[in-house]
């Protein structure tokens, strides 16, 4: 079995581990996981780790507790090997919550209507929406190269993109019930971020848009978007108009972030953090700000009006997003997990294009 892992109190150390343990007991569930996406959001994970339990989801094989290995959550496919139920047949394939590793072994589960949901004593506590697993078509030889090439460009796009696009629909939400008298402008700080496109792309379907704020290289791709009202670089801040704003902060830059306080003064009304893709720069909040966590807005959205009320909205948003992204977004494949071990730094870097999401393919690479 084979694991990326990172130390947890130094984003610069990270290995491969690799353990001879038998991943295939008796009893158990096994998957081989064979495609992730890595985007900034897991970046977000790794920062906020400890406060919201990332570090719990997937234990670091070959550490012990007290060591600083941790295993960073990614979305991904997983193809189902081993099965001590009748219910989830060897070979069935789900889409969910991942370790970047060759395998993940599941030691309990349930299942609701036609996904899995992974109850090992370990998940129990943590968010419920991380622990289903959904399933995917089988991937068949007797399927065309043609529909084979299409099922695979739709899984990437789910892999890259449900998830932070799940967080734009719920942040849309909580954008447009604030008072329009308090959000006369919106701010996306960081807003290349996959997460900030969907935000972005709500909210001008809603004829709400909002202005990105970014690094200057980044601009002409965002305003080639056309789905922000005005695109500003990070040296730009002194342009921002004074009236009431919203900030949604996908960056944790603290520079940025008081600097933008200090402009704006009382036409602040609402600052909203949601991610740390500057996670270099980035400071505990200063208590004046919120930290949005996605799950405890859609648990509260499910009670509001129903689960399946709500899981029907989100879905449609998010299929139409995902129909928008593919227009222009550049899916890049790489292999094994030597391959993300290579690619990490560009990502800690921020270096990946806002056009381009990243897919690593495992199954063959090991």
């Amino acid at each position: 079995m084979q694991q990326f892992q990172v130390d947890k109190t130094n984003i610069e150390e990270y290995r491969v581990a690799i353990s001879d343990k038998n991943v295939t007991p008796e009893g158990h569930i096994v998957f081989e996981v064979e495609r992730f996406a890595f985007t900034a959001n897991n970046l977000t994970y790794y920062m906020v780790g400890e406060k919201l339990g990332y570090w719990e989801f997937f234990p670091a094989i070959g550490a012990s507790k007290e060591s600083n290995w941790g295993v960073i959550p990614v979305w991904g496919v997983g193809r189902v090997v081993r099965s001590n139920s009748d219910d989830v047949p060897i070979g069935s394939r789900y889409f969910g919550y991942f370790p970047p590793a060759s395998h993940l072994v599941m030691s309990d589960i349930s299942l609701s209507n036609t996904n899995l949901i992974d109850t090992s004593s370990h998940r129990q506590s943590l968010p419920q929406g991380y622990n289903i697993y959904r399933p995917l078509p089988t991937l068949s030889n007797d399927v065309n190269a043609s529909e084979q090439a299409k099922q695979k460009t739709q899984e990437s796009m789910q892999m890259l993109l449900w998830p932070l696009y799940a967080t734009s629909f719920c942040l849309a939400e909580v954008v447009e019930g604030i008072d329009t008298i308090k959000r006369q402008q919106v701010l996306i700080l960081s807003a290349s971020s996959k997460t900030s496109l969907g935000l972005a792309y709500a909210l001008k379907e809603s004829d709400n848009p909002a202005i990105g704020i970014t690094s200057p290289n980044r601009i002409d791709t965002l305003e080639s978007l056309n789905i922000y009202s005005e695109v500003l670089g990070y040296d730009r801040l002194d342009e921002i108009a004074l009236k009431p704003t919203i900030i949604i902060d996908m960056s944790g830059n603290a520079t940025v972030k008081q600097n933008l306080k200090s402009i704006l003064g009382d036409h602040l009304t609402r600052y909203i953090n949601v991610g740390l893709t500057h996670w270099q720069d980035a400071i505990a909040s200063d208590g004046e700000d919120e930290f949005f966590f996605a799950p405890a807005h859609i648990q509260q959205r499910m009670r509001d009006i129903g689960a399946g009320a709500y899981q029907k909205l989100s879905a449609e948003f998010i299929f139409n997003a995902m129909a928008w992204s593919s227009t222009w977004l550049k899916v890049q494949e790489q292999k094994g997990l030597a391959a993300l071990s290579n690619d990490f730094p560009v990502h800690c870097q921020g270096g990946i294009p806002a056009d381009t999401g990243m897919i690593y393919t495992l199954v063959n690479c090991q």
